[in-house]
């Protein structure tokens, strides 16, 4: 072999390995585009192609369930802004309460009713989608080779904050969680 085609031959081979590699990581990016586009359209089977649901159900649960829990430790400590005389509520309870409702709210089927407005209180705004994106600050990265999160932070109210969790699934990315933790303020 002459030393001009092994110069071309390991050419290609960086050129793959280097187009490889930034399809590898910016797979988070496109999915997220991928699930901003199925929400645009409405497209609810796009965007439950893009969603681990067993995943994302688990999350919710445990978000849903913290915050509810933080909310009862503040009423029974007289911090929360309206004193409420509630019975002593345990988290088995509260976890009994919230699973089912979770459970049919976080499927496809789900997802369509709640954009729909057919489920009273869980409306998904996407008319107003850029608009309520434009109000927050977004960022966006990898926290580990299998998990990749965007913080999104209301620009008026600093201490909402809302985390979306994405974990790799093959090459792929799906979303499995969002935290809220910050979201509901104690």
């Amino acid at each position: 072999m002459d030393k001009k085609t092994i110069v071309i031959g390991a050419s290609a081979i960086v050129g793959v390995v280097t187009i490889a590699g930034g399809g590898v990581y910016y797979s988070p990016y496109l999915t997220l585009n991928r699930m901003r586009n199925a929400t645009e359209n409405q497209n609810i089977d796009a965007l439950a192609q893009e969603i681990n649901f067993p995943e994302l159900r688990a999350s919710i649960k445990e978000n849903v369930k913290a915050q509810v829990l933080k909310q009862i430790a503040g009423a029974e400590s007289g911090t929360s802004a309206g004193k409420l005389s509630l019975p002593k509520i345990t988290p088995e309870q509260v976890e009994k309460m919230i699973n089912p409702m979770v459970d049919k709210l976080v499927t496809p089927e789900g997802l369509e009713r709640s954009i729909d407005n057919k489920v009273p209180g869980a409306k998904i705004d996407l008319a107003n989608l850029d608009r309520d994106l434009a109000r927050s600050d977004i960022q966006m990265g990898y926290e580990s080779i299998d998990r990749f999160v965007v913080h999104i932070t209301d620009k008026v109210d600093r201490s909402k904050d809302v985390s979306l969790i994405l974990k790799r699934d093959g090459l792929a990315w799906k979303l499995t969680g969002i935290d809220i933790s910050k979201l509901v303020d104690s």
